[in-house]
């Protein structure tokens, strides 16, 4: 089988790792891969490390409509060139653009990846949700095929009149490399004991969806005391906060950190990570810290709840800006090793079950439905 996969941004988030693990489960499987990004940047560095042919076809972040049409021009003409027999799109405006290319190729299968469907967005006006919904009916009438990574989104999908028979939940998953085994998560509790300051991550892109006023004003709440925020990540916003953090006078306990190649060996340094944002898919963050038995504290949003508490019983989820239930919970998790370690081990029992196997075999079970 010939694949495509098209994507718009190139920098490492979550959308991308999943793309990452998709190219590399299905090129081993003997399929020719390509993939189109819709500007240069990180993401094609690594995707030439796995040899995985690509080629950059200009596409904005946000709607522009002349931009958008030479886009759909161009890979439309680069889709008919390459004879493809699966075009896999990712992110919202790649979705759109991929999607139409592929339909008017008379592509066999044309699927479309939702990290989150933005009319979920609860910062949007009204105008502007319905208008995305309107986009996401419009481009589902000419995909075969639409994936959500979370139930959440399946339901929104539905409950918003895209066809259910197209619809699909596959969760994103990690690599099972990067789950602790029990002994050493034992034994990095033994040193997280020992550690002070008490250490608070956040590990993201510094961008409107993650919230970050609010961990800033959790952060607040512990000035004085001996805790320190870690703040792992880069992103459009990052000048913005990393001048409100000086303006709020919060240098001496947050910590920015900039990005990390080695990223799960600075959440084994942590007691507890946040999760503040108002619009998600199912975070790679959240996945990556229940493999490293790592509490996490969210916001209620997306998939993290299907995840982490899908009865509610836990205690681990807030309301979007709920800085006072928020900073609670912290306080609980750091205040009691016993409990800490508790929380940890009931993540890290989750983790086995959201794999990039799983989620690969899943997604083939896609490629190939309908065909004899």
């Amino acid at each position: 089988m010939k694949i495509l996969y098209c994507i718009t941004g190139a920098d490492i988030g979550g959308a991308q790792k999943h793309l990452l693990y998709l190219t590399e489960w299905f090129s081993k499987k003997g399929h020719e891969v390509h993939v189109v990004l819709g500007e240069d940047g990180p993401l094609r560095e690594e995707l030439a490390k796995q040899e995985i042919e690509t080629a950059v076809i200009p596409i904005p972040r946000t709607i522009k409509i002349w931009e958008d049409t030479k886009a759909i021009s161009n890979l439309f003409l680069f889709i008919k060139k390459g004879k493809y027999d699966l075009v896999h799109s990712h992110s919202s405006i790649a979705g759109i653009i991929a999607r139409l290319a592929g339909f008017l190729n008379r592509i066999d299968k044309n699927i479309y990846t939702a990290h989150g469907f933005v009319f979920t967005d609860p910062t949007l006006s009204s105008k502007k949700r319905r208008f995305y919904l309107l986009l996401e009916k419009v481009f589902s009438w000419v995909s075969t095929d639409i994936i959500t990574v979370s139930s959440f989104d399946f339901t929104q999908g539905i409950d918003h009149g895209i066809n259910r028979k197209k619809l699909s939940v596959i969760h994103n998953g990690i690599p099972e490399k990067q789950i602790i085994s029990f002994t050493d998560w034992e034994l990095l509790q033994q040193r997280l004991r020992k550690r002070d300051p008490k250490v608070v991550g956040f590990v993201g892109r510094f961008a409107s969806e993650k919230n970050l006023d609010m961990l800033l004003r959790v952060a607040s709440r512990f000035r004085g005391q001996n805790v320190e925020f870690w703040l792992i990540g880069d992103g459009p916003l990052y000048g913005h906060y990393q001048n409100e953090i000086k303006t709020r006078n919060l240098e001496s306990i947050i910590k920015l950190e900039g990005n990390q190649d080695n990223v799960l060996e600075w959440m084994d340094q942590m007691h507890a990570m946040v999760i503040t944002s108002h619009k998600e898919g199912l975070p790679y963050v959240l996945l990556e810290a229940c493999g490293r038995g790592l509490s996490v504290i969210s916001t209620d949003v997306g998939g993290v709840k299907e995840v982490i508490d899908p009865d509610g019983t836990k205690n681990l989820l807030v309301e979007i800006n709920d800085d006072e239930a928020m900073c609670h919970r912290l306080t609980t998790i750091l205040a009691n090793d016993s409990y800490r370690e508790e929380v940890g081990r009931y993540y890290l029992e989750l983790a086995s079950g959201f794999t990039v196997e799983q989620m690969c075999q899943q997604t083939e079970q896609v490629y190939l439905k309908g065909k004899r």
